[in-house]
């Protein structure tokens, strides 16, 4: 076997085959190489048959002056029960880092610990797997950094909420939600929202949307350059859908639904005041239906009202919510979100997320990714409604294995960590 440096196509090929994150690409070997004072490797290992059988992108950046820190942000692809190739590919990776002075390198393979319900409870475990795995990196001097939860700023998060849609119809899937979640699909559908993907030059409005929910939800967001980068380098591989209401078409709906309501009101004003012989229980009936017609034409004036107003504000096209999304070959990854503060009521968010998740269906991908969670499943959790909302959709959790780190240069690391008085570094 020998190892390389990979070319794109080479790469490319080999991904197309593996489970892979989107971090694990071309697009992201290009962009860091551009955008940053990062170094890119693209590194694989090729069998006699020349055929790929492990990969990795790793990030090199330069730290205490002379020395460079590695990362495999959700790699090294390849198959980790397999100890020939692992063995091979580390011995050689290890000759690599030290030819180009790394200080230490970090990675955190796209490995399944478990398979949980939202609740946290174990559906399928592959602990023994793992454990093993673990336990040969060790050897290879990969310390395991231990099962994290939660968010710490300094690693990835170690559990993703992910719906299983391979093999599946859209009214499977769709049935298969609770029954909050099908009941605001279909309000996004009879309220009339639209989609339409955003060009690099509408990504303000998404950027607006995320600062509103910032504010509202107080979490970190990317800059603007994290989500303009990825739009330029991975091309259609990320996608900006914009959930918008077509103001004009809203309110003519809401008149007809207006008119009728009139009609209504006045045929059941007519009974009350014309018809003979009315029991007391059949008057209270009829008044019931009066006052319930009534509400209900209330809350159409109310959103005429609403919107004709937001028109002179906004124009026709009324953006109510948006969403950021990496594509791969196996999964769509929907990575961040935002929802206007004043539209919030008309669901956006819903509507954007059952048009990605027939996006991936259509596309005929394994899964769609909800993307990260903290892994506490108590009820106090940070993110315990975010957890609700993805179980909603029928979906469950992945636990991944989490981070590994060697030193590579010992003694100068044993000084950085005394030095900085950290355990982690992340680029």
């Amino acid at each position: 076997m020998k190892f390389v440096e990979l070319t794109d196509k080479q790469f490319e090929e080999f991904t197309t085959k593996n489970m892979y994150h989107f971090s694990q690409t071309n697009a992201r070997y290009d962009l860091r190489n551009d955008k940053t004072n990062s170094t890119m490797y693209r590194i694989g290992l090729i069998d006699d048959n020349q055929e790929v059988v492990a990969a990795t992108i790793l990030t090199s950046t330069p730290i205490l002056k002379k020395f460079n820190y590695f990362y495999a942000t959700r790699g090294p692809i390849l198959d980790f029960t397999n100890f020939k190739v692992v063995d091979i590919f580390f011995y050689e990776l290890d000759k690599f880092l030290k030819q180009h002075n790394a200080l230490h390198i970090r990675m955190d393979p796209y490995i399944i610990h478990n398979i949980r319900d939202h609740k946290g409870n174990i559906l399928e475990s592959y602990a023994d797997r793992t454990q093993s795995i673990i336990e040969h990196l060790d050897k290879l001097g990969y310390e395991h950094q231990g099962f994290h939860i939660g968010y710490d700023g300094k690693r990835q998060h170690r559990f993703d909420s992910v719906l299983d849609v391979k093999g599946k119809t859209k009214e499977e899937v769709f049935n298969n939600m609770d029954k909050l979640r099908q009941r605001n699909i279909k309000k996004t559908e009879k309220n009339g929202i639209k989609i339409k993907y955003l060009s690099r030059e509408e990504l303000p409005i998404f950027r607006e949307f995320m600062k509103d929910t910032v504010e509202m939800k107080s979490f970190e967001d990317r800059g603007d350059d994290y989500y303009y980068d990825s739009y330029d380098y991975y091309g259609d591989r990320v996608k900006v859908p914009m959930a918008y209401i077509d103001i004009d078409e809203y309110v003519a709906k809401e008149r007809k639904e207006e008119n009728k309501l009139d009609k209504n009101i006045a045929k059941a004003e007519k009974d009350l005041q014309t018809k003979e012989n009315l029991t007391d229980k059949q008057k209270e009936k009829l008044e019931n239906k009066i006052e319930n017609l009534r509400t209900q034409l209330k809350s159409h004036l109310e959103k005429i009202e609403e919107l004709t107003a937001a028109q002179e504000k906004y124009g026709n096209e009324l953006p109510v919510s948006a969403g950021f999304f990496y594509e791969t070959d196996y999964e769509v990854v929907y990575f961040a979100g935002g929802t206007s503060n004043e539209f919030r009521h008309y669901a956006g968010s819903y509507a954007i997320q059952w048009e990605m998740i027939k996006y991936t269906i259509d596309q005929g991908l394994d899964q769609y990714n909800f993307y990260g969670i903290t892994g506490d499943f108590s009820e106090d959790a940070e993110d315990a409604g975010v957890i609700k909302f993805k179980e909603g959709f029928n979906a469950y959790v992945k636990e991944y294995v989490g981070d590994f780190v060697k030193p590579v240069n010992k003694l100068a690391y044993k000084a950085f960590l005394q030095l900085k008085k950290v355990k982690t570094y992340k680029v």
